[in-house]
């Protein structure tokens, strides 16, 4: 990344180090992440999604910006005995006044369960946290997200960050997420294939990639029209009968697993050859296929 003049060049990041800087000292990595979560809340601001995870709201885009902010030198990050404490360096370059939190460690994690209970769905330590009475409202909130019945969906991620996506996946009961782009690269963050299933293993979904389901991306380089698209699509179902192992396998997960969604980047579906493939199982198997 570079830099533009003192500040960093991306929007996110120089509201991240306008941030650190007005918390007037260090903070634990966790206590970072739940006070950006709550000034995304308070101020109604949009530079950062977060996932339920195993000690609240976390968003994979802000520990990496943490990252590159100190290796370009705008933060500081020491380990201590209370664990690693993040800090702005340098003067403040911004005073917007930025909605903060009082509290921290267990108090501030506490809050953020007790105001949005949908982020404790994967903790590992609400049961210290709260007695066994206490924390019946997150037994509430998980059972809105264990839905058995068997679909299959498709999904994809344009215009999507990394946690909005996988919220979409929780939110649905997903357990599988299969992947059937041909390269599963992207420059968007989170979404390449080692990165994506490092992050859907977290919050227990699994990850396959299937890429002989995927199209050749110069096939897509010419398309113009929505005929073009038709066209591409009706050429692509005809070679579907030449992966039956893959769509074999793809009904196998769906019986096992019960709740699994095919990916490709396309926001609308049509746009997409995930929906040929998903409305091929769903016609060769008769089962219940569904786009989010």
């Amino acid at each position: 990344m570079t830099q533009n003049g003192n500040q960093p060049v991306y929007k996110r990041q120089r509201f991240l180090l306008n941030f650190t800087q007005q918390l007037k000292g260090s903070v634990t990595s966790t206590d970072l992440q739940k006070l950006v979560f709550f000034c995304m809340k308070k101020d109604q601001l949009d530079y950062y999604d977060f996932i339920p995870y195993k000690f609240g709201p976390y968003s994979f885009q802000l520990a990496e910006d943490v990252e590159i902010l100190e290796k370009n030198g705008f933060l500081s990050i020491n380990n201590t005995y209370e664990g690693v404490r993040i800090k702005a360096v340098g003067d403040v370059l911004n005073d917007l006044r930025l909605y903060i939190a009082n509290e921290r460690s267990n108090a501030l994690i506490k809050r953020a369960y007790c105001e949005y209970p949908y982020y404790a769905i994967n903790s590992e330590i609400a049961k210290r946290l709260f007695s066994d009475d206490e924390s019946r409202f997150i037994d509430v909130e998980k059972q809105k997200y264990t839905e058995k019945s068997e679909v299959l969906f498709t999904v994809g991620y344009e215009g999507k960050s990394i946690e909005s996506f996988i919220n979409i996946l929780i939110k649905n009961s997903i357990k599988v997420l299969i992947d059937v782009r041909k390269n599963p690269l992207s420059r968007k963050f989170g979404f390449s294939k080692s990165k994506l299933e490092q992050i859907t293993k977290t919050v227990g979904i699994d990850y396959i990639h299937i890429p002989e389901l995927g199209i050749e991306s110069e096939k897509r380089s010419t398309l113009e029209t929505m005929d073009d698209y038709i066209q591409l699509f009706d050429d692509y179902e005809k070679t579907l009968d030449k992966h039956i192992l893959q769509i074999n396998y793809i009904y196998s997960i769906l019986n096992s697993k019960n709740r699994i969604a095919l990916m490709c980047y396309e926001k609308d579906p049509k746009m997409c050859h995930r929906h040929v493939v998903g409305d091929y199982v769903r016609t060769k198997y008769s089962i219940k296929s569904e786009d989010i």
